[in-house]
């Protein structure tokens, strides 16, 4: 009889596998043959439609009633990689289809935290997130939240353990004790091995990043504080000619030229000041990439620097110190490349920078004016013949600085050099910083898909056209995901315009619009019992005797699609990187480059200018041998 069950068992779990695997590919072939609706769309047409043509069938009603199925759920992302046959893998885990046993396993879970709600609740609220517990988990705490009995709790947790501890208290998250005192975070098993990896991913790593960076932390500021100690006794104490203060051996540096003591609190202060601050050309070597010695001296400034290694360990032994070095490592990069003149391209969407390896044989381009529009063309062309008398000043300004200024031959040259880059380079970019990785189109900044479509030109109004439509498109479906309901019984998504707070679903299933709780026969059978029955003197006001739902007044939905729009807002822009560490970069494609005081304006960028507004670069076939030209 048991091995009858275990026969049975596995038999449903091959079959349930294989009706997964089919389903989540025809969901990855309908979200590549339809990149921008979204996916939870999809996943309610496959359920609908059943049967061997159900692909087809979607695919039909999609071109046909496309605005009845989507319901403004478009997707906020287009994926960034382009894949030549559409698998599973292109799409996140949080949207395809979930197995029973990850299900049951993510329901008991939260029924187990959230008590004080009702099962078709949680129910409601794991339909409406595709059953992923990392994503319904914040809706049911929001939803929680609102009962007197989680602000009980709330203020009794707070004394239920010691105030020492600096770590997240997560229903899944045990805390062991160690033979030394401490704590240890130790996940509890849920049942089901995909739940546990991702409760281990996103609950249970962090905690221990965080505990070990805490007793890390800890331990350096008691191994600094014997060694000080051990220092002071033995006399090897040594003075900073900058702050006088008097540190160890090992918390010092000295500069190259004068051998000056120089402690580590003011080189990692220097660094920042740089970074931050307005002393970047005062304590900076830019020829060498070193900070300058900062010990005062009497005659003249000290003309040693700080040993690149001594500075590293320096600046990385205090808070934030990795990231502060790096920035600092990316501000000289790019100032030697400046320098450098190399022709460049940068990722749209963070600070990666390659040079590009463009090479056309002598005699393959072919330069003309720009007929496509004569008359403005003619304008460029007096436009610039009215500053030919500003040309002696110029070459006398650049004799006077000793030819730190370009020749205008130079100028020209170079401008066509760059007319070249940016007309022959390719338009897909494949950024290698192992945090990005995008796959961009250059022209128009946005992630790469087959088959593409963008802006014959870069500029600053096409960009900002496409990012404005970009960010609408994020902020709407946002707004219409925090208003939307799902039924748990037939996954049918539906949101509410007016009426009452009892929902009543194609399908017969009812419920709460409020909490998602169930009033049908089998999931509490209350129906309008649910909602208060107190008579109210004042029209919309709450009710002081009861804390069941209210019948037609619920939750604020203008400040719900006010945060909703916030949140996606920000991710959007964290997303596409506006701000690369903590640096603006200005313009976008071939031409990014970071926004810094008195290189707003340059007369090489001028002349680029003019050069693409005038100048058309062709390319010409090279002659084979045996032909002759006219």
């Amino acid at each position: 009889m048991a091995e009858d069950l275990d026969d049975q068992t596995e038999r449903f779990k091959h079959d349930e596998e294989r009706q997964l695997a089919k389903l989540n590919d025809a969901l990855a072939l309908l979200a590549e043959i339809f990149p921008s609706v979204g996916v939870e769309v999809f996943r309610e047409m496959l359920l609908r439609f059943e049967g061997e043509s159900q692909i087809e069938l979607v695919v039909n009603q999609m071109l046909k009633h496309e605005d009845r199925w989507v319901k403004g759920r478009w997707r906020t992302e287009i994926q960034s990689a382009s894949i030549p046959f559409p698998d599973i893998s292109s799409l996140p885990q949080s949207d395809l289809f979930r197995r029973s046993r990850y299900k049951w396993a993510a329901k008991t879970s939260l029924l187990q935290e959230f008590k004080s709600l009702s099962k078709s609740t949680v129910k409601a609220v794991l339909a409406e997130k595709n059953y992923s517990y990392t994503l319904a988990r914040p809706v049911l705490q929001d939803i929680a939240s609102k009962s007197w009995r989680h602000s009980i709790g709330k203020f009794f947790s707070r004394w239920s353990r010691g105030t020492d501890n600096v770590y997240e208290k997560h229903c899944m998250v045990q805390w062991t004790k160690l033979s030394n005192g401490s704590q240890m975070p130790v996940l509890k098993e849920t049942g089901d091995a995909e739940l546990d990896h991702e409760l281990h991913s996103t609950v249970l790593a962090p905690l221990l990043d965080q505990y070990k960076a805490h007793h890390e932390a800890k331990d350096w500021e008691l191994a600094e504080k014997i060694n000080k100690e051990e220092a002071t006794n033995a006399g090897a104490l040594f003075e900073c000619g900058c702050c006088f203060s008097t540190e160890p051996f090992e918390r010092i540096a000295t500069c190259t030229a004068y051998h000056h003591v120089i402690c580590f609190n003011c080189i990692s202060k220097a660094i920042s000041e740089a970074l931050f601050g307005q002393s970047w050309g005062q304590s900076i070597d830019r020829d060498r990439g070193l900070l300058r010695c900062l010990a005062p001296t009497a005659d003249h400034l000290c003309p040693g620097c700080i040993p690149h290694e001594i500075t590293q360990r320096a600046v990385c032994q205090t808070r934030q110190g990795t990231e502060i070095w790096l920035k600092f490592q990316s501000r000289l990069r790019e100032e030697a490349l400046t320098k450098a003149k190399i022709p460049l391209v940068r990722c749209p969407l963070c600070s990666y920078a390659e040079t590009t390896d463009l090479y056309l044989p002598p005699g393959t381009l072919k330069y003309s004016l720009n007929t496509s529009h004569p008359f403005r063309t003619l304008l460029y062309i007096l436009l610039a013949l009215t500053t030919l008398p500003l040309l002696p000043i110029y070459l006398l300004l650049t004799t006077i600085s000793r030819f730190l200024l370009p020749f205008p031959s130079t100028l020209l040259h170079t401008s066509l050099a760059n007319l070249v880059s940016k007309t022959h380079t390719p338009t897909r970019f494949q950024c290698l910083s192992p945090t990005c990785r995008a796959l961009t189109c250059l022209h128009c900044s946005l992630p790469w898909h087959d088959p593409h479509t963008h802006f014959s030109t870069s500029t600053s109004t096409t960009a900002a056209t496409s990012a404005a439509s970009s960010l609408r498109t994020a902020i709407d479906s946002a707004r219409t995901a925090a208003l939307k309901r799902t039924c748990p019984k037939c996954n049918t998504s539906f949101i509410k315009d007016s009426g009452c707070n009892k929902l009543t679903c194609p399908c017969g299933y009812t419920m709460c619009y409020v909490c998602r709780q169930g009033l049908g026969p089998g999931e509490g059978g209350e129906g309008y019992a649910h909602f208060c029955q107190h008579f109210r003197y004042e029209t919309g006001t709450g009710c002081g005797e009861c804390e069941k739902c209210d019948l037609y007044r619920g939750e604020d939905e203008d400040e719900v699609v006010r945060l909703a729009g916030v949140r996606a807002e920000r991710e959007w822009r964290e997303g596409r990187g506006e701000v690369v560490g903590g640096r603006k970069m200005r313009g976008v494609g071939l031409h990014a480059v970071e926004e810094e005081e008195g290189e707003r304006w340059s007369v090489q960028a001028a002349v680029d200018w003019w050069v693409e507004k005038v100048v058309v670069c062709g390319y010409r076939a090279p002659l084979r041998e045996g032909e002759g030209g006219e």
